[in-house]
């Protein structure tokens, strides 16, 4: 066997230094990358926290189907959404679908944006068929909390459960139909002293009705004329 020579050693030499050198590269570039997952480890929380001040969800045209702001109008221009916080969900067309948060978003009432008479928090539901308002759930600032459910073809609230504030009453109220006049044709109240009332009126022309009362007496029961009088009870 001959010996080799010294060229054979010099590059023997050179390719074992540089598979050490390609060791080392490697050991320190993954002692650098466990430091920096330790690093941080240490300073981030486990769960990741995303911050924002809107956030809007586009169908496949582009079209602004989910938003969610504080307000909703940092995320989108649409006219009713303004002083509004929380989620919106929007049909194909633009139209309201459905909110919640605080402020719910205005209304068009005659082709105009109709006014809240008071900022609440809780859930507003639209009609799919034209985004008019159908009702909704709301807690309010002076202690109120409201149930209810709008008429499809008018303006007018049909059915409602209410507490008044400071818990002064619980009422459950249908309205007249959209088209007559009167509200409250059927109510049931429960008042701060336990009492409970029922009463039952007509519409139209016939706004005679009966009232049923009891309390810590015996329990009543009145009838009223057409013009609104206590009709008389028989012997």
């Amino acid at each position: 066997m001959t010996e080799p020579s010294a060229r054979e050693q010099l590059d023997a030499l050179q390719r074992r230094l540089a598979t050490m050198e390609r060791r080392m590269r490697l050991l320190g570039t993954t002692a650098l990358v466990f430091g920096a997952l330790a690093i941080t480890g240490a300073v981030l929380p486990q769960e990741q926290v995303l911050r924002a001040r809107g956030l809007v969800i586009t169908d496949a045209n582009g079209r602004e189907r989910i938003v969610i702001g504080a307000p909703v109008s940092n995320a989108s221009a649409h006219p009713q959404l303004v002083g509004a916080s929380g989620l919106v969900v929007l049909d194909s067309a633009g139209l309201l679908q459905v909110a919640a948060g605080t402020n719910p978003p205005l209304v068009f009432r005659s082709g105009k944006l109709g006014k809240r008479i008071a900022s609440s928090a809780g859930i507003t539901i639209y009609d799919p068929r034209n985004g008019g308002e159908r009702g909704g759930m709301g807690a309010f600032a002076d202690g109120r909390a409201n149930v209810c459910l709008d008429y499809g073809t008018k303006d007018k609230e049909a059915a409602c459960m209410s507490v008044a504030p400071e818990d002064r009453y619980a009422a459950v109220i249908l309205n007249g139909t959209p088209n007559e006049p009167q509200y409250d044709r059927v109510t049931m109240y429960v008042g701060a002293d336990g009492g409970g009332s029922i009463k039952a009126f007509g519409g139209g022309a016939n706004t005679g009705g009966v009232m049923i009362h009891a309390g810590k007496g015996p329990a009543t029961v009145t009838y009223y004329d057409t013009a609104g009088k206590a009709i008389p009870a028989k012997p």
